[in-house]
């Protein structure tokens, strides 16, 4: 997709109209905007008490184990289940060659200060990298939108190996920090209407990786030199996979903000009032944060779709009225200008200098003022 400096969007949220599906309405709002998108209702902190309190057993070393990356929501739910809810914790962090020395450091000073067992797992070697770089070289030649998802296949080990060490030590839950609202609906299966919150599930994926698989040499390529990467990658795609359920059948993945409203400022004030925890100051968010290859994925997205998944995050904000319109494209102008000014450093850092002349960090860049809505840019 060619770089557009200026786009129309929605006049509700951030998200623009070169979105497949947005549909924007006479009124200037997008498909999300009018149904919702995500539709996101916590079922209440009881539920969640009352889900702890059935799988604890005194003979498990711990009632639930967490995955803990040191970004903000994996810390405080963390501090949370033990602080709020009297829960017996145990951690794991999974580890990579592009992780953020802080997020890892955060992740280890929350574990020192709960005084819970932290485990670390990781593939062998330079794997995560090596096959998100191959994924990457391959969406140069394509620019297509899956292949951009296939890049991240290895982080979906983390699913994979966080239900292994679970089921080793007879841990009955594994709490995950993950959060409806993060989700681009770039990343869901498309409806009618634009309405699902759905995950596009294997079949979906399947279908849409074999159909580039056949198509693209550059893709093909890269899949076949990390199959067993990809392939349990995908099976590992979400905690609840009928692989992963099939594989560790004693083991039941948590979403805790399914439970827990997700509040940014709740989030943070919780975190500095009883943890060390930080993140640098030259950063404009926090919000994956913890890995260097995140600004590659929003590059990805950016140019594929034209938006990237901090529009969307900060969009279903807005939806939620958790910011304002307002709010949100001036922390959008700071991401946006701050990944533009950073990519030539990641390909640095991770040896990739020969793409430099194929990757554009212009395509972050976005008018300071602010977007007209979309029913006074028609007229």
């Amino acid at each position: 997709m060619d770089h557009v400096e200026s786009q129309v969007r929605c006049t509700r949220c951030l998200l623009p109209a070169s979105l497949p599906g947005s549909n924007f309405n006479p009124a200037g709002e997008c498909a999300w905007c009018q149904s919702g998108f995500p539709r996101y209702a916590p079922r209440g902190e009881s539920r969640l008490h009352e889900l702890l309190q059935r799988y604890r057993n005194p003979r498990a070393p711990a009632d639930c184990l967490v995955g803990i990356s040191g970004g903000k929501d994996s810390s405080y739910v963390a501090l949370q289940l033990q602080r709020e809810f009297g829960a017996r914790v145990e951690a794991f962090t999974y580890t990579h060659d592009a992780m953020s020395e802080f997020s890892l450091e955060n992740a280890r000073n929350i574990c020192r200060a709960l005084e819970v067992k932290h485990h670390f797992v990781s593939l062998p070697g330079r794997t995560h990298v090596d096959s998100f770089v191959a994924m990457f070289e391959a969406w140069l030649d394509s620019e297509e939108l899956v292949v951009a998802a296939a890049s991240c296949a290895a982080c979906k080990h983390m699913n994979l190996l966080g239900a292994r060490l679970a089921d080793e030590r007879g841990i009955p839950l594994v709490v995950w920090s993950d959060c409806p609202l993060e989700v681009p609906p770039f990343m869901r299966a498309p409806t009618p209407h634009g309405d699902s919150t759905r995950p596009r599930g294997l079949g979906y994926l399947g279908r849409r990786l074999w159909r580039r698989f056949c198509a693209d040499r550059s893709f093909r390529r890269a899949f076949l030199h990390f199959a067993p990467t990809c392939i349990y990658g995908y099976l590992a795609l979400r905690p609840d996979t009928r692989y992963l359920r099939w594989r560790y059948p004693r083991v039941r993945p948590v979403h805790y903000f399914d439970y827990c409203r997700w509040d940014r400022t709740e989030i943070i004030s919780t975190l500095r009032a009883h943890t060390s925890w930080s993140v640098p100051e030259v950063l404009p968010s926090d919000w994956h944060a913890d890995c260097q290859l995140h600004i590659l994925r929003e590059y990805m997205s950016q140019r594929s779709v034209g938006a990237s998944e901090v529009d969307a995050h900060l969009s279903n904000q807005i939806r939620h009225g958790l910011l304002t319109r307002e709010e949100g494209w001036r922390k959008l102008l700071e991401v946006k200008a701050h990944h533009e000014a950073e990519l030539p450093a990641v390909l640095a850092q991770l040896g990739l200098e020969r793409l430099a002349s194929r990757v554009d960090p212009t395509s972050f860049r976005l008018n300071e003022k602010a977007p007209e809505p979309a029913d006074r840019a028609a007229a």
